[in-house]
């Protein structure tokens, strides 16, 4: 099955080496080729008369009408052409210039469920891979259902919250999501600083000007509805929210794109020009609710997550040990866990990344 495309740019790109002056001047010079093809010059004029002749007032002024009419129809032509394309940067490469256009051409896909089978199918591998967010992705199943049913097709799911405590898998999952749809993904830390940057873009006039992380990578995949991940939402600090938890400068960039009817209008302030990131399916993450800007909690989904129990932290271990655990090792390390959760201090699933890792590590240092 052919898979759906949608309309993201609605501008041609434009080398920015392709000069305004230059275009008129090639579409001029075809421009009066044709002309003469169309209107030959009227070559009855007696030439055998008084060399000293200027040529009469009449034909002078008739010469002179038709160059205006050629200039006014090139002014046309190329107002036309530039009216429907964008001046990109001298610094992009010729490869993201191709890739835009071809975008522009072609369109992007929409990646992800084509039919109600496929909601179903994504749905329970999210929940045997990570059971205790069921609520989750109990919800993005029905977000499906209700897409397909109304004609779509693809990954869509209104943008999240997933709330809970370090290490309970958060980013996980929001990558299992992305693998299991087959849909491009990109994780944005704002721990990292400069998040609202990396999510709007940075315009003409400073070092760092380029493309947000969305428009880049739909630029790249040339894939439509691919999954943000807006990690650690709580650790911009002062520079995310401020005392009353006013929107600011993350939150400001994540306003523009969260709302589907603003996201589809949204301008690049480094490409100016617009591209439509309605498709955008976005994951925030959280350690503590009480941090996150008001205005983002109003437009997400909030979910909290509770890794707590034994079940789950026993069954994510014997996934991630693989084959490489014995019968009674895994019976070990499945008491570790539930005598730590019985005394309240479950271990997060990282610390049990890390020990699934070592016995691996350790397994194959005895094969060798």
């Amino acid at each position: 099955m052919t898979q759906k495309r949608v309309q993201i740019l609605y501008k041609k790109p434009l080398s920015a080496s392709l000069a305004r002056s230059t275009v008129t001047s090639k579409t001029n010079t075809a421009f009066v080729k044709r002309w003469g093809r169309m209107f030959p010059s009227d070559e009855s004029r007696d030439d055998c008369g008084d060399i000293f002749d200027d040529p009469s007032k009449e034909w002078r002024e008739r010469n002179k009408r038709e160059n205006q009419r050629i200039y006014r129809a090139v002014e046309r032509l190329v107002d036309q052409k530039f009216r429907s394309t964008f001046e990109v940067d001298k610094n992009i490469s010729d490869t993201s210039v191709k890739r835009m256009h071809h975008l522009y051409t072609h369109g992007a896909r929409l990646a992800g469920p084509e039919a109600a089978e496929s909601v179903y199918d994504l749905a329970a591998v999210l929940h045997a891979q990570a059971p205790w967010l069921a609520e989750v992705s109990t919800s993005i199943m029905n977000q499906g259902l209700a897409h397909i049913a109304a004609g779509g097709v693809g990954l869509r799911f209104d943008p999240m919250i997933l709330v809970g405590s370090p290490g309970c898998g958060k980013t996980h999952f929001a990558r299992l999501v992305a693998e299991f749809a087959r849909t491009p993904r990109a994780i944005i830390d704002v721990g990292a600083g400069g998040a609202g940057f990396r999510i709007a873009g940075v315009e003409h006039g400073w070092s760092s000007a380029r493309s947000g992380v969305p428009v880049e990578l739909i630029s790249e995949t040339a894939v439509a509805n691919p999954v943000i991940v807006v990690d650690e939402v709580c650790k911009a600090g002062g520079a995310m929210h401020s005392a009353d938890r006013s929107a600011t400068s993350l939150t400001t960039s994540l306003l523009q794109v969260l709302e589907r009817s603003s996201a589809e209008h949204f301008v690049c302030p480094f490409l100016r020009t617009r591209f439509d990131l309605s498709h955008v399916n976005w994951i925030l993450t959280a350690n503590y609710e009480h941090q996150i800007p008001a205005p983002l909690l109003d437009r997400c989904q909030v979910f909290r997550v509770d890794v707590s129990k034994p079940e789950h932290l026993v069954a994510f271990f014997n996934r991630a040990a693989g084959d490489d655990a014995e019968p009674g090792e895994l019976e070990r390390v499945g008491a570790f866990i539930e005598e730590m959760c019985d005394a309240g201090r479950p271990p997060s699933l990282r610390q049990i990344g890390r020990l699934a890792k070592t016995l691996r590590a350790t397994r194959r240092d005895m094969l060798m």
